[in-house]
């Protein structure tokens, strides 16, 4: 088993170079760049199509959490640049904010995000190891959204997370519960190859390199390709029994993904929003929910707990 600091610290080198790979990439080739895909997953949420990133889980907090809000102070563990953190904050939902990530680039364009949104003083950018410190019950928000499935221990990162919180605190998910390191099921991949193989090639055409168009099918990574980053989806089948384990109340909702993520992934270029092909698509997707893909949850600490 290879050292976790230094894992975490590869992890970090990854991301530290993952937003200059994605500003080289074409427009809108993933699911979350699409606002009808956005729409569909938060209709499912909270059974409104609302606008917007994680909007569907923010309108569900509002509904569960209600006297409870605004909630003073909240934690976010692989936030990335706290864009998605900083939301919350703008909708008044959260006092204040401590924003934990291995990467340094990302913190310091999170930095300068909250400059510019005017947040900076709502924000506390911590770079490190954020389990170092033990749950002490200080927060009102342990906030994950899609960092959980990057912990190589979902279930201690869960248990912290309850520690973390005072008692009555809220725990809000979004992230990836499926196969760990991508090892998905063939069910899965067999899907994936029907969708990208039934389409017309011009559905395929890649606009940063028309004579490589994207491939017919997506593979099953190798673990040694998925060394890349060795936190992907290290512990994520353990997320979903942790959190029924540690929080026995939590809502829990699928939202799948096995075709908007997998099978569309790169050639979400071509699909237009609003086409009739990507709403039949969504439907499929709907109606595949048995591939544990995504999942979001929303859970309470016992006031007495």
């Amino acid at each position: 088993m290879q050292d976790e600091a230094a894992m975490s610290e590869r992890a970090g080198a990854f991301w530290d170079g993952w937003e200059a790979w994605r500003r080289a990439q074409p427009n809108r080739i993933r699911w979350n760049e699409s606002a009808e895909i956005l729409r569909h997953i938060n209709r499912r949420i909270c059974g409104r199509p609302v606008e917007g990133f994680n909007q569907g889980l923010i309108e569900r907090l509002k509904e569960m959490a209600g006297p409870d809000l605004p909630l003073v102070r909240g934690v976010s563990v692989g936030c990335g640049n706290g864009g998605k953190e900083m939301t919350l904050l703008q909708q008044g939902l959260v006092g204040h904010f401590d924003l934990y990530d291995v990467s340094k680039a990302s913190l310091d364009a999170g930095a300068g995000l909250a400059a510019a949104w005017r947040l900076t003083e709502r924000t506390t950018f911590l770079h490190g190891d954020a389990f170092a410190r033990p749950g002490d019950g200080r927060y009102d928000l342990v906030f994950w959204d899609n960092a959980l499935h990057h912990m190589f221990d979902a279930r201690a990162a869960l248990r912290w997370s309850y520690d973390a919180l005072r008692p009555g605190g809220w725990l809000v998910m979004n992230d990836f519960v499926g196969a760990d390191r991508f090892q998905f099921p063939w069910s899965a991949l067999m899907l994936v190859r029907a969708v990208r193989t039934l389409l017309p090639a011009r559905y395929r055409r890649n606009p940063n390199d028309p004579a490589n168009p994207y491939r017919p099918f997506v593979p099953r990574p190798t673990l040694a390709e998925m060394e890349y980053d060795p936190s992907e989806a290290a512990d994520s089948e353990a997320i979903l029994p942790g959190l029924r384990d540690i929080f026995p109340d939590a809502w829990i909702r699928s939202v799948g993904g096995t075709v908007y993520h997998l099978a569309l992934n790169d050639i979400l270029t071509n699909i237009p929003d609003g086409s009739r092909l990507l709403a039949l698509l969504l439907r499929l997707d709907d109606l595949t929910d048995f591939i544990p893909h995504f999942a979001v949850a929303i859970a309470r600490k016992p006031p007495s707990g």
